[in-house]
């Protein structure tokens, strides 16, 4: 009979207490991998941003074809140089109609800042645009990205000779 009663008094208050324990450990483990990684994304983001520059790069020389790589406030895009036909018509940048090479959309979070290297004065250091040529030739350039609001995490180098890197800043 006392076993009985033992039996179906239900659980203790310790072993409620580690079940308790045992689900706010694994929810926790659970929430710090879904919840998103800043440091992780600029990475990411720097990573694409360095690889797509370096296949524009690669189009160029293949096609041959002069790309502008033009930033706005919240994306990037690629045009392609178009020559004029005849004399009165001016020259062009018309939009890469292409998904890679398209138009590309900038995270709320990311903040991104072009300056132009050897401009000859200040508004051409302003300008928002890096040129490819058709033999390889880029702008001189350093990208900086950042979370918005904070100092800049990563920096995207382009050289004259056309190669592009990127690092961690300090």
């Amino acid at each position: 009979m006392i076993s009985r009663l033992r039996a179906a008094s239900g659980f203790t208050l310790i072993e409620i207490l580690v079940v308790i324990f045992i689900i706010s450990i694994v929810s926790g483990v659970v929430l710090i991998s879904i919840s998103p990684n800043r440091n992780k994304e600029l990475e990411t983001f720097t990573k694409d941003l360095t690889e797509l520059m370096v296949f524009a790069e690669e189009q160029a020389l293949l096609k041959p074809d002069i790309l502008m790589m033009s930033f706005q406030n919240r994306y990037f895009t690629f045009l392609r140089y178009q020559a004029p036909k005849d004399e009165e018509t001016n020259n062009t940048w018309i939009a890469v109609d292409s998904k890679i090479l398209g138009k590309h959309y900038i995270p709320d979070f990311i903040q991104v800042r072009l300056n132009i290297r050897d401009a000859a004065d200040e508004e051409d250091a302003d300008k928002h645009q890096i040129i490819i040529s058709s033999n390889g030739d880029v702008t001189p350039f350093t990208i900086y990205i950042g979370a918005r609001g904070e100092k800049p995490r990563y920096a995207i180098m382009g050289e004259a000779d056309g190669s592009i890197t990127y690092k961690l800043l300090q």
